[in-house]
């Protein structure tokens, strides 16, 4: 690994492609948002008063606010050098393992999870944050490991690695939220590939994961967490229940065609509830039928896009820890899109996970522009050359 000259400091440096990519995508949310939620069109709307009339600002508002607040937290983190998350790491991470723990025994069940602390007329999610910490948590251990030793190939490294990854993987599978699980299981690999971990603890973990599932499903998942696999693999078991959104969704953006048939237009069936969640998990469905396969593209497009300048920002990182933090960033986003796409479109199972930056919801709203604001931070100070 390449390091820089003692004494030396790379110079700091503003994240256009970053802000101009995120900037996109949430002034795309909050338009795809006000017109999913919006009163059906027919037709008649010929004057701009009408056309207001139709119009349902309240999740809208409520999604600035959101964006606000997580701008709050996004612009310190950036401007700040990721160096000095390092002390606040393992705090952080005891705080989620507590809020998670205390939701697990005396949560109140919201669609089938225990994930959500109330708070007045919100929600605050904090396994959203808690993917977050983790990613900063295990990139600052994996990456002192690799600094003082290389690869990681001790299996005390990797077995405390491990415990950091699966505390709070296993308190979200009891709250029932098996799509954040999932999100931190693939954050967990993507930082062990940046540290090069020895195959045989990929060959360990794959044969864990293995074995847990049949056990899984076998003594811990509920009758009802086995039907929601049933219904994956066979929507058509429950039209009329679980299945139903799948169902209903994949019939909306099929009726979106090539082009799409607008936004703000009669004739959307998005527009009648006709899924329910169509503004947080299930918006996508909306996405398609609006601007149709051609602009559902687009938008995957920018999100790879984002994905790949990540990716070359890690590979130019000053450091390991830096390469890490971005890597963990970015597995976390595109799993996302990946998990909430896949389940709109019946590939996935419905987990629950927002499409980000698009989806109302402020905990993942927050957790993403965190993301970004961490990914700012290590571009800000990355050296220009490659350090694998």
């Amino acid at each position: 690994m390449k390091k820089r000259a003692v004494g030396t400091k790379a110079p700091f440096r503003v994240d256009v492609i970053t802000i101009v990519l995120v900037t996109a995508l949430v002034l795309f949310g909050l338009v795809s948002l006000l017109n999913t939620l919006s009163d059906p069109f027919d037709g008649t709307e010929t004057t701009f008063a009408a056309f207001y009339d139709r119009l349902n600002f309240e999740f809208f508002s409520r999604q600035i606010g959101n964006i606000l607040i997580s701008l709050a937290l996004l612009i310190p983190l950036a401007l700040i050098d990721y160096e000095k998350y390092k002390p606040f790491t393992k705090a952080a991470y005891l705080v989620c393992l507590i809020l998670l723990f205390l939701l697990v025994i005396a949560g109140k069940n919201t669609r089938g999870a225990l994930g959500w602390y109330e708070v007045g007329t919100r929600a605050f999610q904090p396994s959203e944050i808690t993917k977050v910490v983790l990613i900063i948590v295990l990139s600052k251990e994996a990456a002192e490991m690799y600094d003082r030793r290389g690869p990681i190939s001790k299996f005390v490294d990797f077995l405390r690695l491990f415990l950091y990854f699966f505390i709070p993987f296993v308190l979200v599978i009891l709250q029932n939220d098996f799509g954040t699980a999932m999100v931190m299981l693939i954050i967990f690999g993507g930082i062990l590939f940046c540290v090069r971990v020895h195959w045989r603890y990929v060959v360990l973990g794959l044969f864990a994961m293995g074995v847990g599932g049949v056990l899984s499903w076998r003594f811990v998942l509920t009758e009802v967490q086995k039907e929601r696999i049933r219904v994956f693999l066979d929507p058509s078991r429950n039209p009329e229940g679980s299945g139903m959104n799948v169902l209903h969704a994949k019939q909306i953006i099929g009726s979106g065609g090539f082009w799409g048939k607008g936004y703000f237009t009669k004739g959307t069936l998005t527009q009648t509830g006709y899924v329910p969640i169509r503004h947080s998990d299930f918006i996508f469905s909306g996405i398609g039928e609006g601007v149709g396969f051609f602009g559902a593209m687009l938008l995957i497009i920018v999100f790879f896009l984002l994905l790949f300048h990540w990716l070359h920002t890690g590979l130019n990182a000053r450091d390991t820890f830096g390469r890490c933090l971005i890597v963990g960033c970015a597995v976390m986003i595109v799993t996302h899109v990946f998990e909430n796409i896949a389940m709109n479109l019946g590939a996935m199972p419905v987990t629950g996970i927002p499409l980000p930056f698009i989806s109302y919801g402020g905990s993942n709203i927050l957790a993403s522009f965190a993301c970004v604001g961490i990914a700012m931070s290590v571009y800000a100070r990355a050296t220009g050359r490659r350090t694998l």
